[in-house]
């Protein structure tokens, strides 16, 4: 059985609306590229927007990915600890502030290298960074979230906001305590820049682009170098290195299941052996290049005849990919995509199939592009309905795997165009791989 050749796939659809990917990751005198200094502002404007639709006066923001969307400062992945260190947007007020150590330069050079952030580099005696990951006595700590909450007071107060709420994504009791304490309305700080970020602008698709396209590279490799005999951990060197050495920043996690380990997925790697007939599925999870990232999963064959039952399971999952993103349009609710996104055994294939496979399957869908798992997404029936719209950006992982076959993994991300959908993700997954040859 083939994949659905009587309709469009992904990369067909909507390609009336395309954002080309022109140019690399690098710089040259002879071709604009991105304007980082405008996508920059561009960001942070449409943050301050986002303030003042929720009616917030400041954000105190540890989420890894969303400092650096306010501010374009390199946060170390060490940094992706909660909560490590923060940002202040305060509403009106520009690029947000930060508290940097001085000890050690790193002042004089976030001043050198970030020139945009002017006057937002404070000192720890300017504002204290409370040191929520470390080890305090009680008295301390107190101290150190009364000064914090003082200080934070004072700057809303010189940019006319300290009568307004301030919102904290994540933190510690006795911090929020310490900000009430000084006089101010907490409020949360997830939803405001959840839903900031959801649309995003031209230049951040082709930053998206640009990141699955190091992914790629890691795939090709993976192509080109595999052998019976090797092991996950194996893959992931070979990949690990094609990634890096292409521009990939830093690389959030792995999966890498081969043969029975895949059957059910296991969210990890090994050092079990790649044999032949094996199905092998590797994501490099959440690739990034300037802070943005795809999510992106592939299965391929170890070397020997596909089986049949093996051929029904991948292009079943192939199938979920293609009718998936044959939902994906402008107006469509994330709730319209919960109900009828592919459930084999339900509304494809027959339930007779699924148990004469022994299969099980599972799918679900989510936002990338800044920060992983954020909005638009839906899980159950609790979460909130978003209605789609151009330039939101998700992801779709089908997986269906059977007793003795192993199992599939195919995830693709998308972007919604003006009417329908781009896939970003181009590594081919239409016909199975094979590899070890």
């Amino acid at each position: 059985m083939g994949a659905m050749n009587d309709s469009k796939s992904a990369s067909e659809v909507g390609t009336e609306d395309r954002i080309p990917l022109l140019y690399g990751s690098g710089n040259v005198d002879w071709q604009q590229r991105i304007n980082w200094d405008e996508l920059r502002r561009k960001r942070v404007a449409r943050a301050h927007q986002y303030l003042a639709k929720h009616g917030i006066g400041a954000a105190i923001v540890y989420n890894h990915d969303r400092k650096r969307y306010l501010s374009g400062i390199f946060n170390h992945a060490y940094g992706k600890h909660v909560p490590h260190d923060f940002a202040l947007l305060i509403r009106g007020a520009g690029f947000p502030y930060f508290s940097v150590v001085t000890r050690n330069n790193d002042r004089a050079r976030l001043q050198r290298e970030c020139p945009w952030m002017e006057g937002r580099l404070l000192s720890e005696e300017e504002l204290v960074n409370p040191h929520i990951l470390r080890y305090q006595p009680a008295a301390e700590a107190e101290r150190e979230y009364a000064k914090h909450a003082a200080q934070v007071l004072g700057l809303m107060k010189k940019h006319g906001a300290a009568d307004l709420p301030i919102s904290v994504d994540y933190s510690s009791p006795g911090m929020i305590q310490a900000l009430m304490k000084a006089g101010l309305k907490v409020v949360d700080g997830k939803s405001w820049i959840d839903e900031c970020c959801m649309v995003k602008f031209d230049e951040e698709i082709i930053c998206m682009k640009t990141a699955a396209s190091i992914n790629e590279a890691g795939y090709g490799a993976i192509v080109r170098d595999v052998r019976i005999g090797m092991t996950e951990a194996d893959l992931r060197a070979i990949m690990a290195k094609a990634i890096y050495e292409r521009g990939g920043e830093y690389i959030e996690g792995w999966v890498t299941n081969a043969g029975d380990r895949a059957s059910p997925r296991a969210f990890n790697w090994s050092d079990r052996p790649l044999r032949p007939r094996d199905f092998v599925s590797l994501e490099a999870c959440h690739v990034n290049y300037c802070g943005y990232k795809v999510c992106y999963d592939r299965t391929f064959q170890m070397a020997g005849r596909i089986t049949e039952i093996q051929r029904e399971i991948y292009q079943t999952v192939v199938e979920m990919q293609e009718k998936f993103s044959q939902l994906l349009k402008p107006g469509v609710t994330t709730r319209e995509l919960a109900q009828k996104r592919p459930k084999p055994g339900l509304n494809m294939k027959t339930a007779k199939e699924m148990r004469e496979w022994r299969a099980t399957w599972s799918n679900h869908f989510g936002g990338m592009g800044i920060s992983w798992d954020s909005a638009p997404y839906f899980y159950n029936v609790e979460d909130p309905d978003f209605v789609l719209e151009r330039n939101m950006t998700m992801a779709y992982h089908a997986m269906l795997s059977t007793e003795g076959s192993g199992g599939v993994a195919i995830e693709n991300t998308y972007r919604i165009t003006e009417n329908g959908c781009e896939s970003l993700t181009q590594f081919p997954f239409e016909d199975i791989v094979v590899l070890g040859f």
